[in-house]
């Protein structure tokens, strides 16, 4: 039983592993951060579930639950990409491009007079396809992009963090009783034998 429960659970954190995959290759954050929450979610409910002998069932539960975090948030950096897309947009008279910012649609939007503030926001939003270089800075400047705009390109793009499923670890409980009576008994009376009684709950 141990052994078959192992197996499901190794199954699930391959599935959550290649599903991060795909999710990462994706240019919009809500599938990166299911993903990523997936994954992270599945290791943490596996740990837990484990803990309660139910290793595979607490993998499912936190891969189902990162997945759905990990989305939330990435949605709501969709939402602001999308936003900041739509503006530049309607300033340089065509839409940007879904993913990664490049140099060469910093350099378009500087031409078409797109305010330094929004292109900021665009890529610190959408990252940039590849680190920005020294030859990258020159040209960049050559082509009136401003120090401000450059200085973000060359940050660190934005990340979505996994979703960690925190889930309460089982808690013993222990009951004494008191001894039995031993003075004399004048009428029948039924005495709970002493001991300890031991049990798990699971907080919720």
């Amino acid at each position: 039983m141990t052994l078959a429960l192992n197996r499901s659970a190794y199954s699930l954190l391959l599935l959550a592993v290649g599903f991060a995959n795909v999710g990462c290759q994706s240019p919009f954050y809500a599938d990166r951060g299911a993903g990523l929450g997936a994954l992270g979610g599945a290791g943490v409910g596996a740990i837990v579930g484990n803990a309660v002998g139910n290793t595979a069932g607490g993998a499912l539960i936190g891969a189902g639950v990162g997945a759905l975090g990990g989305a939330a948030v990435g949605s709501a950096i969709d939402e602001v990409q999308a936003q900041n897309r739509a503006e530049i947009a309607a300033q340089m008279g065509r839409q940007v491009q879904i993913g990664a910012a490049t140099p060469e649609e910093v350099i378009a939007m500087t031409r078409s007079g797109v305010s330094p503030q929004l292109i900021q926001n665009y890529v610190r939003t959408s990252g940039m396809a590849r680190p920005v270089n020294a030859q990258d800075v020159i040209y960049l400047h050559q082509n009136g992009v401003g120090a401000d705009v450059i200085a973000v390109m060359q940050a660190p793009p934005a990340q979505v963090a996994p979703v960690m499923v925190a889930q309460a670890p089982p808690v013993i409980v222990e009951h004494y009783y008191p001894p039995d009576y031993c003075g004399p008994h004048w009428d029948y009376h039924h005495h709970r034998r002493s001991g300890v009684s031991w049990g798990v709950s699971v907080g919720h």
